[in-house]
């Protein structure tokens, strides 16, 4: 049984026409955070409100040699924070997700055939699940900005558990010209020892990630445990090892 507690971001990516949903595709590029190997190429394809919060998506996961392993659809419409969401790794016979939001949250893992269902009723005013996280870090964004630690529960199917954390901010940097704010993300508890913290980097008006560096979502099909520390950027040129469909325009910025 592998053990995962996943943690990924997804960043709804352009601003909208006025009045009609619409849709735009961004990219995430993935590579291993200590031997910058490519890993997987991330391709989100999102219908958005007039306000641009996210109402649906799909993203379509694709390994170094163009594959696709897997894909994941979600659904904010009853919440921008916490989606009713599915993850399928078929080559790894995994899946995960929340199938519903009440009266609880439903949420599920499947493990090569080991089926585990729970319903969860999170604590906290700030609640996020999956790709809901970077909708509730973005929420929160002016607060961090100006030095508070937001603390928040996560709920994380691929453990059909909860767990709490904080989000702060850790510094500046330039990323590609443009000035960026680094937040640091971890465990409000003791689990901190054992669970390595998230970095996120996004522009500094709050609208876009710009990179997030920790565990990832997916399995490493040679191990079927998680990749450990991953290295996403998300927008900018595409980089040659990056194989996937190229139907469509993407939207990198």
């Amino acid at each position: 049984m592998s053990v995962r507690l996943p943690l990924t971001v997804t960043l709804a990516a352009a601003l909208l026409c006025a009045h009609i949903p619409a849709a735009a595709r961004l990219l995430g590029f993935a590579r291993d955070a200590v031997t910058q190997r490519y890993l997987y190429t991330e391709v989100h394809d999102t219908q958005q409100a007039p306000d641009g919060a996210m109402l649906q998506g799909q993203t379509l996961y694709y390994d170094a040699q163009g594959k696709e392993v897997a894909r994941r659809s979600l659904d904010f419409r009853a919440n921008r924070t916490v989606p009713v969401y599915r993850l399928d790794v078929p080559g790894q016979g995994y899946s995960e997700g929340i199938t519903s939001l009440t009266p609880a949250l439903a949420v599920f893992k499947s493990d090569q055939g080991r089926v585990e269902r729970k319903s969860i009723t999170p604590e906290g005013e700030l609640i996020a699940a999956d790709a809901g996280f970077n909708n509730l870090m973005l929420s929160q964004f002016r607060q961090i900005q100006a030095g508070e630690t937001v603390r928040f529960t996560l709920v994380v199917a691929g453990r059909t558990d909860s767990f709490r954390f904080r989000a702060r901010k850790v510094g500046d940097e330039t990323v590609n010209g443009e000035a960026a704010l680094r937040v640091k993300v971890e465990p409000d508890s003791v689990l901190r020892m054992l669970v390595d913290p998230i970095e996120l980097v996004y522009d500094t008006r709050g609208t876009r990630l710009l990179r997030y560096t920790g565990v990832s979502n997916l399995l490493d099909p040679a191990t079927r445990q998680v990749y450990r520390k991953v290295v996403i950027t998300y927008g900018g040129p595409v980089p040659p090892e990056a194989q996937f469909p190229s139907a469509g325009t993407p939207t990198s910025r």
